[in-house]
């Protein structure tokens, strides 16, 4: 009787028995272990591609599997990188949306503003209802204190408005809210004051810088659309205003006191300009009606172009018109 030969052995001279590299001997023993023992069989199958239809049955339903798992683990793999990717930008957006918010907010006001000497109190609050102020930050120049705003959405964190306090290093003299002055010297500033303040400028012949102002001061509601001549070839500078539209009769007083009030505040925030014109139809007639900076400081009480170098000057030009 021929002793056993283990599994162990037959499948380490497997490969030396496939590449025929194996005795005369070795080869029946080897070729009587695989006739009777079927885990070996096939393995010399699967090593040789010699594998019976069942045998290769098995192996492609290995294979499927395999890959059957590995399909699943990839998907599970590719879904949750799509949910931690989801999850991280849904992090970034609140964080941005309720913690981080809009640096450079403009649509906030100041109430309750407080200066004394160099201590400044005020509450700011958000013009619009979804918004609230997280932050308040300040620079200091030359007595001027500017509060920059950081606003983020509604949230039980931040609710709305935010009061602070701030204690400059010299005598407060101007606090500004980003680019709009809301106190100055003592004197409570006006947004409209503010806007047409910062739309001053030196030079008529400047049409851009012109038009700034014009818009700073809603002249075309004032007086209707127009067009623009300007006289500056020689002094005195002067800026020609043609309305376009015919004023009818019952509109003349009111245009005409328009164009009184714009003329004045126009003269005062130009440096260079003395007069300001206004050609307009009224009555099947061309007519002119001009605004002189001596004529406005005559109006005024003072040096009209005091408006374009104290915004408190410019204030109360503006209260005497009734814009304040």
């Amino acid at each position: 009787m021929s002793q056993k030969i283990p599994c162990e052995v037959v499948r380490d001279l497997l490969p030396s028995y496939i590449d025929e590299l194996t005795s005369d001997v070795t080869n029946r023993i080897v070729k009587d272990h695989l006739e009777g023992c079927e885990e070996c069989r096939k393995i010399y199958g699967s090593m040789t591609g010699s594998l019976t239809g069942e045998e290769e049955k098995i192996k492609e339903q290995g294979e499927i599997d395999f890959l059957r798992k590995n399909r699943r683990r990839n998907r599970r793999i590719v879904f949750g990188s799509i949910a931690g990717a989801i999850l991280i930008v849904l992090s970034v957006l609140l964080t941005r949306t309720f913690f981080i918010g809009n640096g450079n907010y403009t649509s906030w006001t100041a109430e309750n503003l407080t200066v004394k000497d160099r201590q400044l109190d005020f509450v700011a609050v958000p013009t619009d209802s979804a918004s609230a102020i997280s932050k308040l930050s300040f620079d200091e120049e030359n007595g001027i204190v500017t509060v920059h705003a950081r606003a983020v959405a509604v949230s039980p964190f931040h609710t709305g408005s935010l009061g602070t306090s701030f204690t400059a290093s010299e005598t407060i003299r101007e606090v500004r809210l980003g680019d709009r002055i809301v106190w100055s010297e003592g004197t409570a500033v006006s947004p409209l004051a503010s806007d047409l303040f910062n739309a001053r400028h030196s030079y008529v012949g400047d049409m851009s810088a012109n038009n700034r102002l014009a818009n700073a001061l809603s002249l075309s509601s004032y007086i209707g659309q127009f067009t623009n001549e300007l006289k500056t070839d020689k002094e005195p500078y002067g800026w020609r205003i043609l309305l376009s539209d015919p004023i009818p009769d019952d509109k003349l007083a009111r245009k005409e006191q328009n164009m009184d009030t714009s003329g004045r505040i126009i003269v005062g925030l130009i440096e260079n300009l003395d007069h300001v014109t206004f050609v307009y139809t009224a009555g099947g007639t061309e007519q002119e009606k001009t605004v002189t900076a001596a004529e406005a400081s005559a109006f005024f009480g003072e040096d009209i172009k005091n408006c374009g170098t104290d915004i408190r000057a410019l204030g109360r030009l503006l209260e005497i018109h009734g814009l304040l």
